[in-house]
């Protein structure tokens, strides 16, 4: 039997919650296993794993912010990586060509990679509009697909649910009381600075 039949939106939402946790749980994953090869990592071997899930991405259709947001890197990085490295540019430019022939994500869609990285984007704060243009949806595209696909919406409301969780459940956080610290410089006369 189809599960989808049988899910009703209360399990929808748990089961959300249950992927969610998947994804973070993913990444703790990577995180211990490398850290067991090498505990003391190198800034270089990080990189080109880095370099390795950009290219993924561009594989798998995602233009330019999907591809630093798969690398865990600013977009401005990722672009000064391509400009040093001419292996990088082509491996990448070759990766989108390769997706664009066999229209591996054609516009205003989104597959399994890019739905991966719109969740875990929100889920760290990332405003869903933001996350969606991350992966290379319009803020109404992201709209039309929640409304056509339950799974779609209950995974991102968790992702929103667990965004919240991050930064308390006020929507601005009260802060505490604030100094300003000021440094009196030392050729004002010690007179004038008493009388300000």
């Amino acid at each position: 039997m189809d599960e989808r039949e049988q899910d009703p939106a209360g399990d929808r939402g748990q089961w959300a919650a249950t992927v969610l946790a998947g994804l973070g749980a993913a990444e703790d994953v990577d995180r211990a296993l490398t850290t067991a090869l090498d505990p003391h990592p190198d800034l270089g071997a990080e990189n080109s794993v880095r370099r390795a899930r950009a290219v993924h991405a561009a594989a798998l259709g995602l233009g330019p912010a999907g591809c630093a947001a798969a690398a865990g890197i600013p977009e401005p990085m990722l672009a000064g990586w391509r400009a040093q490295d001419p292996a990088f540019d082509a491996a990448l430019a070759s990766a989108s060509a390769l997706a664009e022939a066999h229209r591996v994500a054609p516009p205003g869609k989104v597959g399994g990679f890019g739905l991966r990285l719109l969740l875990q984007s929100v889920a760290k704060g990332v405003h869903a509009g933001t996350a969606a243009a991350i992966v290379g949806l319009r803020s109404d595209q992201l709209l039309r697909l929640r409304r056509a696909n339950p799974q779609v919406s209950a995974l991102l409301d968790a992702a929103v649910q667990q965004a919240r969780g991050l930064r308390g459940n006020d929507r601005r956080p009260r802060r505490g009381h604030a100094y300003r610290l000021v440094h009196v410089s030392d050729a004002v006369p010690p007179e004038e600075t008493a009388q300000r």
